[in-house]
């Protein structure tokens, strides 16, 4: 982590859209990555470094009751997922607690609703926000480059980092939940027709934010060909970063297939209406397993069971290759390859037979 003063009033464009306001003459506190990008953009208006560790004051499962907690990771909706589940348990055994979260801001609203937050504060954190707090809990580099990160579930990781028991916590506390209002829902169907439709809705993530853990697009189109075979609507999620490929899905089918773009607490709400998830080793497998949606998980760098071992209805489908699971985690292409080979040897009917599989779980259950 790195405290550097701001000389100078800038604004920062954050996920294309939202702008993180810094102000001239205060010190905020940031990840190493994050300050190596400000150095890019703004370089001449940094100026002085505090070490961190000299404000730093790391909870050690300490009595909570009325003081108040701050958690701060750079990262993914993943990563904020990850953290909630030991926030609820630490509200759990510390009602009177006060706990915030340091966010980036395009995250914001996948918050919204958390009765386990009580604020959410925009990074990078100014440092007079940061000594408003007894406590803080760090997660910067909990995954990256972390050997334990190879073998504890990440909802786990998170939740030793916060000094909990996790032999003691049930495995159904170690699902997140995310909370969408009835309004929501009836604005999203007011903006999408189609989600009116009695029919069964799947959604399927393109692509992940990195290039290590995306499957083929090309590889989707036999799974989607079945599905829409099988009176399936299928919703196609992503980025705007993510559209060309969600167009080249789209335009291989006259009807059925609708694109998800943009805007991250729409997406939220239309993934809360479907019936099954499919993707890759990213964040809407989190969202679908908050939402007890069955969900089919594509895994390469990663184990699948470091991730949806507790969900719901989940399958996960593992990479079977000698370098795989590699564990590498980045925004760079793999090394080997671009697509990944990992994610390149899992053939479309695996994906299916594993939806075949959901299906007949589900049909169990009801």
């Amino acid at each position: 982590m790195i405290v550097v003063q701001i000389l100078e009033d800038c604004e920062i464009k954050v996920g294309g859209s939202l702008e993180e306001k810094l102000k001239g003459g205060l010190f905020y506190i940031m990840s190493d990555e994050f300050h190596s990008k400000l150095k890019t953009l703004v370089g001449k208006i940094l100026g002085i470094e505090i070490p961190f560790r000299d404000l730093y004051n790391p909870y050690k499962n300490q009595d909570l009751n009325n003081k108040k907690v701050l958690a701060l990771r750079h990262g993914g909706l993943g990563d904020i997922l990850f953290l909630l589940t030991g926030y609820a348990e630490l509200k759990r055994k510390y009602p009177n607690a006060s706990l915030s979260a340091a966010v980036n801001p395009a995250y914001f609203s996948a918050i919204k609703g958390n009765p386990n937050i009580d604020q959410v504060i925009s990074l990078p954190i100014s440092l007079d926000d940061w000594n408003e707090f007894n406590y803080h809990l760090i997660f910067e580099g909990i995954i990256e480059n972390n050997p334990d990160a190879q073998s504890l579930n990440a909802y786990d990781l998170f939740m030793l980092q916060m000094g909990l028991d996790i032999k003691a916590v049930p495995p159904e506390n170690k699902i997140p939940k995310l909370y969408v209002e009835d309004s929501e829902i009836i604005e999203i169907k007011k903006k999408f027709p189609h989600l009116i439709s009695q029919k069964k809705k799947v959604g399927i993530q393109v692509a992940s934010s990195s290039p290590i853990r995306n499957y083929p697009p090309q590889k989707y189109l036999q799974v989607i060909e079945y599905l829409v075979s099988e009176n399936y609507d299928i919703y196609l999620f992503g980025s705007s970063n993510q559209i060309i490929p969600i167009e080249y899905l789209r335009k291989q089918f006259k009807s059925n297939v609708y694109p998800i773009i943009g805007e991250l607490r729409e997406a939220i709400v239309v993934a809360s209406l479907m019936n099954y998830f499919i993707a890759p080793d990213s964040m809407f497998i989190h969202i679908a397993g908050a939402f007890n949606i069955p969900v089919i998980g594509i895994y390469g760098p990663f184990h699948s069971s470091l991730r949806i071992k507790y969900f719901k209805n989940a399958i996960g489908i593992d990479a079977k290759t000698a370098c795989s699971p590699c564990f590498t985690h980045g925004f760079s292409p793999c090394p080997k390859g671009d697509p990944s080979p990992c994610f390149s040897l899992i053939s479309p009917e695996m994906i299916i037979n594993s939806f075949k599989e959901l299906e007949q779980v589900k049909q169990e259950v009801v």
